[in-house]
């Protein structure tokens, strides 16, 4: 049995002509999930770095750190504050003094967000320069010569106070270099001057600012490609000689004891004996110590920010330091940076929160969450979990699809990437570690999808066999059922309720008559009506039974289920129509009509619903998808009778209970069709439900009730009344009249019996 299962699946993969194709196509998951790997370890062209960091601002937005006071404060210099003091720069006299009155509040370190590289123009000395020649302005220069210089002043304040001057690394040389101020020592081999971020130059305050200033730290930040600032530097490099970020700056400055003395910088670098691992760079940098602080770093000496969502309580514009108005109290003890949040001064940055962040604020987060020891960090070992991971669930994934249904696999990928996903997640907000989700996640998908497409390709490959056998006389519909499960090829059905239409041509023996000549003609014809009455079918959900001649048998509701089934049959018989309108109109522009002498093409349709049996019916040696009952009779029935009633589309009673509200639908008859003994209503469908408020409709709906009610009232004086009345109001409906017509005179020569319930007995089919 297994050879023979072996051989027809082999059979049908040649019938499809792809066997070889797929043999190859079997090496394409393994190829996938080597790609993977090498692609999650060199990340070609930093995709896979792109996404991870979009990851991980997502996380900071939905995540933002929790604000704690940790006494970092932020005096700004803010529109309002400009508005009050004078366009910036200000005089280095209102700097020393905002310095001074920080100071004597109890400031433990006042860092500067800021470079003074220019001697300030508004001092006497400048001053005195700018004015103009002539003996008349001598004693004016004599005596602003002999005044203080506000940069001394400065000097003076900044000597008397924990200040830490800032500068920015630029990439030109300027010649100048910043003054390093604390002492630096490396645990381990490595250089870390080799790296951190390097730069040819730097803009650094005046050497007497320098001097005078226990701190000087960088300022730079390290946007990312698009801009964002995801992490600040804690070291830059500039000519061999590695100097501290702002933040880390001032935690050192913030530490002087009572001596005076302040803590020196400790690099922990990979060469160290207890970091040193096999293939990793010795001078990467694993953490930095600064007195009583460790703070870890990136392999480059920088910091990942775990940000605040903005929305806190730092600030106090420089005016009111200035004026005495702020609560000094809050100063006392506190780390004050001084930055700006001004528009026009050009000092606003991108972070993962804001797009509009104050660049001095990347500093302060830096520094609260140094203080307070709550770091957001990417471990060392994270990449070689992140890679093990991925790549062994990726294999498992292979192994296993090949083994065991497509679906249940599937169930593994989503939680193999949910559990990525969350654990990614938990990390980040319950460790501060950011895990990357990406990577694996895609791993998964693409080892997933691979494998899932070379077992589909060849499971629709043994479809195809199946497929062209019996896609000849065959629905579509049932063709893909038995596809997807051969054990539908057998003979029964099953019992549900369908919806079926008969649509015939009617006139067609004319029609065929004009075509002796040229039965292939014929053929052409008739091909051409039943296409656009066969689309209509497959467009509202049907099923094409069969052709019988020139006639159309559909039904609904099966193989697929269907709960609209009345209402799509009876809106497919009203497209239809629609199709012999654009048909006809086709056909006369042709010359057809004229050149055969024939009328237009028109159909009559008969609807009925009810409980059938739909299944495949025949025999061991030929069998077809078709459906069997009453209800399939009577549409047959009620189909050859519409010329009767001079109406192309009417439906049993069964089909007008269902959709009643849907459509306009007049009743035509009460009838019992040959070979069955139980009476039907029979109705005309005139269209959609707006139909029935149009004034036409109303009264042929009236005078049919008149006519119904004195038939079956054996009233034949007033049935006669009501049939030339409706003559007059619907001269284009004279067919259902004639046909009443007839039977009252049957009646009036043959009276029915006393038990007659008003029902006409059908003699003919």
């Amino acid at each position: 049995m297994a050879q023979r299962d072996a051989t027809t699946r082999e059979g049908a993969l040649a019938m499809a002509g792809i066997g070889g194709l797929l043999r190859w196509l079997g090496l394409v998951p393994w190829m996938v999930i080597a790609g993977a790997f090498v692609f999650q370890i060199y990340d070609v062209g930093g995709i896979l770095g792109g996404l991870q960091i979009q990851v991980f601002d997502f996380y900071q937005r939905s995540a933002p750190r929790a604000y704690t006071d940790a006494s970092v404060r932020y005096v700004d210099i803010d529109e309002e504050s400009l508005k009050r003091i004078g366009q910036w720069p200000w005089p280095r006299t209102t700097m020393a003094a905002l310095t001074t009155k920080l100071h004597e509040a109890g400031a433990a370190v006042i860092a500067f967000d800021m470079a003074f590289p220019e001697p300030d123009r508004t001092s006497p000395d400048m001053v005195a320069r700018t004015l103009p020649s002539g003996t008349e302005w001598d004693a004016a220069r004599t005596q602003l010569s002999g005044l203080p210089n506000n940069d001394v002043k400065f000097a003076a304040a900044l000597k008397q106070t924990p200040s830490v001057l800032g500068f920015i690394m630029t990439e030109r040389d300027t010649g100048r270099v910043p003054i390093l101020k604390g002492g630096l020592g490396v645990v381990g081999d490595g250089k870390p001057e080799n790296t951190v971020p390097q730069f040819p130059g730097a803009t650094v305050s005046l050497d007497v600012l320098q001097q005078a200033a226990p701190g000087i730290g960088s300022f730079n930040t390290s946007p990312d490609d698009d801009g964002i600032i995801r992490r600040v530097p804690l070291f830059v490099s500039l000519k061999g000689k590695i100097y501290p970020g702002l933040a880390l700056e001032a935690l050192r400055v913030a530490q002087t004891n009572e001596t005076g003395s302040t803590p020196s910088f400790l690099i922990k670098t990979a060469g160290a004996s207890d970091e040193m691992a096999a293939g990793i760079d010795p001078n990467r940098i694993v953490s930095v110590k600064v007195g009583a602080f460790e703070i870890p770093s990136t392999r480059d000496g920088q910091m990942w920010v775990h940000y605040t969502n903005g929305k806190t309580k730092r600030s106090i514009p420089v005016w009111k330091i200035l004026d005495g108005s702020a609560d000094m109290a809050q100063l006392e003890g506190a780390a004050i940076f001084i930055g700006t949040s001004a528009a026009g001064l050009l000092d606003l940055r991108s972070t993962p929160i804001r797009v509009d962040a104050p660049g001095v604020e990347v500093h302060i987060e830096a520094l609260e969450q140094m203080l307070l020891r709550q770091f957001l960090e990417r471990p060392d070992w994270s990449p070689a979990v992140e890679l093990g991971f991925a790549t062994l669930l990726g294999l498992f994934v292979l192994l296993a699809i090949a083994r065991v249904p497509v679906f249940w696999i599937a169930g593994v990928a989503i939680v193999g990437v949910t559990a990525a996903i969350g654990t990614s997640w938990w990390a980040f907000t319950e460790r501060g570690w950011l895990l990357d989700p990406v990577a694996p996640s895609l791993n998964i998908a693409f080892v997933f999808a691979a494998a899932s497409l070379v077992k589909f390709m060849r499971t629709e490959a043994e479809r195809r066999t199946v497929r062209s056998a019996f896609a000849q006389y065959l629905p579509p519909d049932v063709v893909e059922a038995i596809a997807n499960d051969p054990s539908k090829l057998k003979l029964g059905g099953d019992t549900r309720e369908l919806s079926i239409m008969f649509c015939d041509i009617r006139g067609f023996t004319p029609i065929a008559e004009s075509f002796r000549s040229d039965p292939q003609g014929l053929t052409r014809l008739i091909n051409r009506a039943l296409t656009p009455l066969s689309r209509e079918v497959l467009n509202h959900r049907g099923t094409i039974d069969k052709y019988i001649g020139d006639c159309v048998m559909a039904f609904w509701n099966a193989p697929l289920d269907d709960p609209d089934h009345a209402t799509h049959a009876c809106e497919c018989a009203l497209a239809m129509m629609d199709s012999l309108v654009v048909l006809n109109r086709e056909l006369t522009a042709e010359g057809f009509y004229q050149s055969h002498a024939v009328k237009p093409i028109d159909v009559s349709i008969g609807i009925n619903t009810g409980v059938c049996v739909v299944g495949n019916m025949g025999s061991d040696l030929r069998f077809d998808y078709s459906a069997l009952g009453d209800s399939v009779n009577i549409s047959a029935r009620i189909q050859s009778f519409a010329g009767n009633y001079g109406f192309p589309i009417v439906i049993g009673e069964d089909t007008e209970t269902v959709v009643a509200q849907k459509f306009a639908f007049l009743e035509v008859d009460y009838i019992a069709v040959k070979g069955r003994a139980t009476p039907t209503y029979i109705y005309a469908l005139m269209g959609h439900a707006h139909v029935a408020e149009t004034k036409t409709f109303q009264q042929l709906n009236d005078v049919l009730k008149k006519l119904f009610a004195a038939f079956r009232t054996r009233d034949w004086a007033k049935t006669k009344a009501a049939i030339a009345e409706g003559r007059k109001i619907a001269p284009e409906r004279q067919a259902i009249f004639d046909t009443y017509q007839s039977r009252v005179t049957h009646y009036e020569h043959e009276p029915p019996p006393d038990d007659w319930d008003g029902a006409w007995s059908a003699k003919e089919k």
